[in-house]
């Protein structure tokens, strides 16, 4: 009789079984169980994340409690922090920090006062530490919250309130080895003069590690000085500080901007050094970025001349610990204006460095990123990225243990900005780029991109909605 496919037949015979059949079935079970399990890996592997590929994009806001962020930081374990504020009626704006993990968000929390959260941190424990604006106005203040791992409240610093009783603005943070909090924020001089650095640092409880906040103030030194305004916050191994700013002068009944870099001893708030970039080629320098890794400081920003508006290069300047200049490079390939937002340092002493050039003849930019070697002197691969009709600007970077390079900034597609990233090879082959919008009218450049523990990257900013309406929003991409 006809078998159907798959069916058994059983037929009786009065013949010995052959020696080993009886172990056939197991064998037939086996082969099946791992082919099966070949399938499987075959079918996971079919179905990774390529380059490039948008894994998520989450979002915090609605039309009711809209939502902005202004900083993003990565933890140990892949974790990762983004902070800003949400609108929480009848309050209004409250400071926001949320945290994720590659499965998507953990925990989320508005802390329970007006205000913003401006900068976030993790220590080597994962515990999220965020400095937040309070009660903005003329006479707001700053504090600094402490989260666990967890997202269980710990502390809250006093709010600091700087003399005079004028409004104080901290704008970056950083966490040292042994889970010391270093605020850097600006607080002005009186009620006239334009604001100066206030530096103050916590210890792991919360409680000050200096007697009083450390404030630079140039006028003290200079009756020609006007202002000072921290850009960047990095610490070295030893602890100790390093600011990069840029200090306004008056010259002749103008106002003169002068890349400045301050050095600060983490035991004691000491200033040590004090460096002021003099530019060769335009009178006005300024600092955008700090970078410290091993016995090695990098600065960058750009020159430029307030009576030209196309002068001016991108800047980087290369120190040693003690703050003294080994190299610089005032970067000028076409003779049009350029200027440098984040350098990053790899082991052999290599710089990288990304940010924006004016293409000549227009008032258009594109993003330029460049791999300089030791001494500055010689580019050793130059990238750039323009597109037809619109502008593009890098604004973040960073380097991964492959030599991989990463940029994130801003560009336009079909009328929309976009917020751009990008990935190079070590020798500088673009591999990826992607766009993205929040799908409304604006979309904010990225507050910061950081690199995941998983093979991941994670982009943070600002966008509106389909429905107009604003939201914070975490991207993940496939590195």
């Amino acid at each position: 009789m006809p078998i159907k496919a798959g069916a058994t037949r059983t037929v009786c015979t009065n013949r010995r079984r052959p020696r080993g059949a009886r172990g056939a079935p197991r064998r037939a079970v086996l082969t099946a169980l791992l082919a099966l399990l070949t399938l499987l890996l075959l079918a996971s592997v079919a179905q990774a994340y390529a380059p490039g590929h948008l894994i998520w994009a989450k979002r915090i806001g609605t039309s009711t409690s809209e939502a902005s962020a202004w900083a993003v930081a990565r933890g140990p374990d892949g974790a990762v922090a983004i902070c800003g504020w949400r609108d929480v009626p009848p309050t209004g704006q409250m400071p926001l920090v949320a945290k994720y993990t590659a499965a998507g968000r953990k925990w989320v929390w508005t802390y329970p006062t007006a205000g913003f959260a401006s900068a976030v941190a993790f220590d080597r424990a994962g515990n999220v530490y965020v400095v937040a604006c309070v009660n903005p106005g003329p006479g707001g203040d700053f504090v600094v919250i402490k989260y666990s791992a967890a997202g269980v409240w710990q502390w809250t610093t006093a709010p600091y309130d700087g003399p005079g009783g004028f409004y104080d603005w901290a704008r970056l943070i950083a966490v040292d080895k042994s889970g010391n909090v270093i605020v850097v924020g600006w607080s002005p001089h009186d009620g006239d003069e334009g604001p100066i650095i206030s530096l103050l640092k916590y210890d792991a409880n919360g409680a000050p590690a200096w007697p009083a906040a450390v404030r630079y103030d140039p006028l003290e030194s200079d009756p020609d000085a006007h202002a000072v305004r921290p850009s960047d916050v990095a610490v070295d191994g030893a602890g100790d500080i390093y600011v990069s700013s840029t200090s306004t002068y008056v010259r002749d009944g103008h106002y003169v901007d002068s890349g400045l870099v301050l050095k600060f001893a983490g035991v004691d708030g000491s200033r040590l050094a004090r460096w002021t970039y003099k530019p060769l080629g335009a009178p006005e320098s300024t600092f955008s970025d700090i970078a410290v890794r091993g016995s090695t400081v990098v600065a960058v920003g750009a020159t430029s001349d307030p009576l030209d508006e196309g002068a001016g290069d991108a800047l980087v300047v290369k120190f040693d610990l003690s703050l003294q200049q080994t190299y610089r490079r005032e970067w000028d390939v076409v003779a049009t204006r350029a200027s440098f937002a984040q350098a990053a340092i790899d082991g052999a002493g290599n710089v990288y460095v990304t940010g924006m050039q004016y293409v000549p003849g227009t008032r258009k930019t594109k993003v330029v990123t460049l791999k300089l070697g030791p001494k500055l002197s010689r580019a050793l691969w130059m990238a750039t990225y323009r597109p037809r009709s619109s502008y593009a600007q890098g604004a973040f970077i960073a380097r991964d243990g492959a030599g991989n390079v990463f940029v994130s900034g801003m560009t336009a597609t079909g009328g929309r900005d976009c917020i751009l990233t990008m990935k190079y090879s070590p020798s500088g082959a673009r591999k990826w780029l992607r766009t993205w919008s929040g799908g409304g009218a604006h979309t904010n450049p990225p507050c910061s991109m950081v690199l995941g523990a998983k093979g991941d990257i994670f982009v943070g900013g600002s966008a509106e909605a389909v429905g107009g309406f604003r939201q914070a929003v975490l991207l993940r991409y496939q590195r």
